[in-house]
């Protein structure tokens, strides 16, 4: 019964600590490559076909403040040698990295030859078809069945002809 008992109490650590912190461990190292490889991505996206101005552009303030929370936690976990600091770190830096990494993607939001940028980057292949919402945005249904809305900047006309030639169908 003892034995039970402590295979039941290791697979619930076990659980815990792979969910709060190998995991975000893991997505902050991929959140830095990702970062590391920005402008390698940036060349992938081919002549820029509609710029489209809908950034939400992540405060110089907001990026200043989160480095100094997180060199406040840092700290405060060297001086009181307590790990809840560095597991709290652990858990938000991989939403700071994601959030950095959403405005650089912001900074080139449109239409391009090889996809569209709205916070990421998705080639055309991903795409599955598109309607019209009104007389400048545009619905797009990616493969995996998530849908996304995408201004035009007064240009629909244009990026329907882009899409077109990609093979991507009306609704």
């Amino acid at each position: 019964m003892i034995e039970l008992k402590r295979i039941v109490y290791f697979l619930i650590l076990a659980y815990f600590f792979i969910r709060f912190v190998v995991i975000p461990a893991v997505r902050i190292v991929t959140n830095l490559v990702k970062l590391a490889r920005l402008k390698k991505e940036f060349s992938k996206f081919g002549d820029l076909i509609v710029k489209v101005n809908d950034t939400k552009k992540l405060h110089k303030i907001g990026i200043i403040l989160g480095i100094t929370g997180i060199s406040l936690f840092i700290s405060l976990a060297a001086l009181e040698k307590e790990p809840f600091y560095l597991f709290f770190i652990i858990f938000l830096l991989p939403q700071i990295l994601h959030l950095i990494l959403m405005n650089k993607y912001s900074e080139h939001n449109g239409f391009y030859q090889n996809g569209i940028v709205k916070g990421g980057f998705l080639e055309w292949e991903y795409i599955f078809s598109y309607k019209k919402i009104d007389s400048d945005t545009l619905s797009f249904l990616k493969q995996d069945g998530l849908r996304f809305d995408f201004g035009t900047a007064g240009k629909m006309q244009e990026v329907i002809d882009l899409i077109s030639t990609r093979g991507i169908k009306e609704e």
